[in-house]
C-alpha cells in the first residue's frame, strides 16, 4: 500500500483501470450500440418495411391498425397451426417493425414473418442483426455463463474505478471548468477527468444494474441452500406464472372466436384500459381452438421502467378477464426495475439518445484512461533514463519495457481494432449473398477475423504508424459503409427517402459522422509521426538536463 490513503486510492484506481481496461471498453462499446438494437437489426435486414404509423393515420386507414394485423394473424393461424399448443403473434412497433407470428407442434417451432401488406415472407436475410451486440455485450460469445462472470466481473471493477476516481479528484468544481491546451498529456487527463463527473450517474447505473440482474447467478450459495434446483428453484418461485391448463378435446366455433369475440370484445376492452396508441406487443393463445383456450395479451414497455410489462388474460370462447398474474414480491420488482433502467426500453427517442451519447463517453472516458497510463508510462521511463548515453531511445520503441509496448499495442486494438470490426460486420451484412448457408455465421466471423487482422497489424507496426494507419482504415471503411449501402440498396434507399424512413437513413448520417472523426483523427495522428525529429518530451528532458548542468558549473565556479 502507498503512504496515504489518496495516494492508495489513485493506485487503485489506476491498476483497476489497467486490468479490465479493454475489456470495458468492448462492453460499453457493444452495449451502447444495444440502446439501438432493434434499428439496428431493421436496417440490416432490407425486407424490412416500415408498418407502424401514427395514431391519426391509423384512425383514417385501418389496414394499417392493430386490429387488422391481429385479424390477419389470427386468420393465418387458424389455417396453417390447427394441431399447435400454442400461438404467438407479435405485433410491429415504431422502433423494430417487425409483425411476425409462431406457433409450436410438440416440441417443433415454426416461424413466419409478414410485410405490410399481410403477406408472408418467403425468406428473410439470415442474420443476427442488433443483437449480436447486445449478446456479446454480456456474453463475450463465450457458451454457457462464463461471459456473464465475466461481465459481472468487469462490473463490479468498473464500480470499484468510480469510487476510488470520486475520491481521487475531490475537486469537482475545480476538475470540471479546467480543460489544458497545448501538450496532449495534459488535456487527455483534464477531459478523462471532466467525462469522468459528466458521465458519473449513469456509470454508477450501469454498473449497479448490471450487477444486480445477474445477483443471484453470483451469490448462488443462498439459493443452493434453500432451493433444490438453485437459481432456477428461486426465479420459479419468486416469479408468477398462471395455472396450467387442463387438457380439452372440444373445440369451438372459429368464426365466433375470431370475429364477435375475440376483436369486439376484448379488444375494445383493452383499448379503454391501455389508451397509448400502438399499446399491444404480444399476444399468446394458448390450446388454441378448444374450449378452455386462454388469451394473454403483453403491452409494450415504453411507459414501464420494469422489463415486465403488463399483461391481462381473457377467455378465448367467452371474452371473460381471467384471473391474471400475481404481484411480484419486492425484491423481484426491484431487479426488473434494474433490468428495465440498464436496458432502457421506457426511452422516447430523445432520451435513448441522449443515453447513447452518455455510452459514447463512458466509451471515451475508459480510452483516455488507458492512453493517459501508457503516455505517462513512457515519460517516465524516459526520465529514469539518460538520454545522452541512450539518445535513440525515443525512436526505437523496441528499447522500451516489454509491458509498456504490451499496453501501448493492446490499446490500438482494443480501441480503433473494435471500431474497424464493427464497420466489417456491418459491411458484411451488404456483402454477403442472402442465399449463403449459415450467413448469420459469416457475418460474426467477419468481424472476429478483422479484430484478429487488427492485432496483428498492431504487433508488427510502430505504434504511431499503427494508430494512423488503422485511423485512416476505420474512416475508409465507414465511409464506404455508407456508400455501399446506397449503391447496393439503392432501391430500399430511394424507398427510405420518399416515405421519409427516419430509422434507415440516420444509419446514411451516422456512418458520415463515423467516417469525419476517424478522418480527422488521421489528420491530426499524421502530424505525430516524424520519428527523425525529437519528440517533446525528449525536448523537454534535453533542456532540463542543460539547464541542470549550467547551474552545476555556476555553482562550482563559485
Amino acid at each position: 500500500m502507498k503512504t496515504t490513503f489518496r495516494k492508495s486510492m489513485i493506485w487503485l484506481h489506476t491498476y483497476l483501470g489497467l486490468i479490465t481496461g479493454w475489456l470495458l471498453f468492448t462492453i460499453f462499446v457493444t452495449g451502447t450500440l444495444s440502446y439501438f438494437t432493434p434499428e439496428i437489426t431493421y436496417w440490416m435486414m432490407p425486407e424490412r418495411q416500415a408498418i407502424v404509423i401514427d395514431e391519426q393515420q391509423q384512425n383514417q386507414v385501418y389496414t394499417q391498425g392493430q386490429r387488422y394485423q391481429v385479424e390477419k394473424s389470427i386468420d393465418y393461424l387458424e389455417t396453417h397451426a390447427t394441431n399447435a399448443t400454442s400461438w404467438r403473434v407479435y405485433l410491429p412497433t415504431q422502433r423494430d417493425h417487425h409483425w411476425y407470428v409462431q406457433w409450436r407442434e410438440g416440441k417443433t417451432r415454426h416461424l413466419v414473418n409478414f410485410n405490410k401488406d399481410a403477406i408472408p415472407i418467403e425468406t428473410t436475410t439470415d442474420t443476427k442483426g442488433g443483437l449480436f451486440f447486445r449478446n456479446f455485450h454480456y456474453t463475450l460469445q463465450l457458451r454457457g455463463y462464463g461471459g456473464r462472470y465475466i461481465a459481472g466481473v468487469a462490473a463490479m471493477a468498473m464500480l470499484l474505478a468510480l469510487f476510488t476516481g470520486i475520491y481521487t479528484h475531490r475537486r469537482f468544481f475545480k476538475d470540471f471548468f479546467t480543460l489544458r491546451k497545448g501538450k496532449v498529456t495534459k488535456w487527455t487527463t483534464d477531459f478523462h477527468a471532466l467525462i469522468g463527473i459528466v458521465t458519473l450517474p449513469f456509470c454508477l447505473m450501469i454498473c449497479i444494474s448490471a450487477i444486480m440482474i445477474y445477483a443471484i447467478m453470483y451469490m448462488p450459495f443462498s439459493a443452493n441452500m434453500h432451493f433444490e434446483k438453485g437459481e432456477r428453484g428461486v426465479n420459479k418461485a419468486i416469479i408468477p406464472s398462471l395455472p396450467e391448463l387442463s387438457e380439452s378435446t372440444q373445440t369451438i366455433n372459429k368464426r365466433g372466436l375470431k370475429k364477435d369475440i375475440l376483436y369486439s370484445a376484448i379488444l375494445a376492452d383493452l383499448k379503454i384500459k391501455w389508451q397509448e396508441p400502438n399499446a399491444i406487443k404480444r399476444i399468446t393463445i394458448e390450446s388454441p381452438l378448444r374450449e378452455n383456450s386462454r388469451l394473454i395479451v403483453e403491452r409494450t414497455k415504453s411507459l414501464t421502467v420494469s422489463n415486465r410489462a403488463e399483461r391481462l388474460v381473457y377467455s378465448s370462447y367467452t371474452a371473460a378477464p381471467l384471473e391474471g398474474y400475481a404481484d411480484e414480491s419486492a425484491p423481484a420488482t426491484i431487479r426488473r426495475i434494474m433490468y428495465g433502467l440498464h436496458q432502457a426500453n421506457f426511452a422516447t427517442i430523445g432520451l435513448r439518445w441522449l443515453l447513447f451519447s452518455l455510452g459514447v463517453l463512458s466509451c471515451v472516458l475508459i480510452a483516455t484512461g488507458l492512453v493517459i497510463w501508457t503516455n505517462q508510462r513512457r515519460i517516465n521511463y524516459l526520465k529514469a533514463v539518460d538520454i545522452r548515453t541512450t539518445p535513440a531511445i525515443g525512436k526505437n520503441p523496441s528499447k522500451l519495457p516489454i509491458s509498456l509496448q504490451i499496453m501501448e499495442k493492446g490499446n490500438v486494438v482494443a480501441i480503433m481494432g473494435l471500431a474497424i470490426a464493427t464497420s466489417a460486420f456491418l459491411l458484411a451484412n451488404r456483402i454477403i449473398p442472402t442465399e449463403v448457408t449459415n450467413r448469420s455465421g459469416f457475418e460474426i466471423n467477419t468481424f472476429f477475423i478483422t479484430w484478429l487482422c487488427s492485432a496483428i497489424h498492431a504487433a508488427v507496426r510502430p505504434i504511431k504508424y499503427a494508430w494512423y494507419e488503422q485511423a485512416c482504415a476505420a474512416a475508409i471503411s465507414y465511409l464506404v459503409l455508407a456508400g455501399g449501402s446506397v449503391w447496393l440498396f439503392y432501391e430500399r434507399t430511394t424507398h427510405a427517402f420518399n416515405a421519409v424512413d427516419t430509422i434507415y437513413l440516420s444509419f446514411m448520417l451516422m456512418f458520415g459522422i463515423c467516417s469525419v472523426g476517424f478522418i480527422a483523427l488521421a489528420y491530426w495522428l499524421r502530424g505525430r509521426l516524424d520519428y527523425k525529429r525529437t519528440p517533446s518530451y525528449l525536448s523537454r528532458l534535453s533542456s532540463e538536463t542543460c539547464t541542470n548542468e549550467i547551474q552545476n558549473n555556476t555553482e562550482s565556479k563559485r
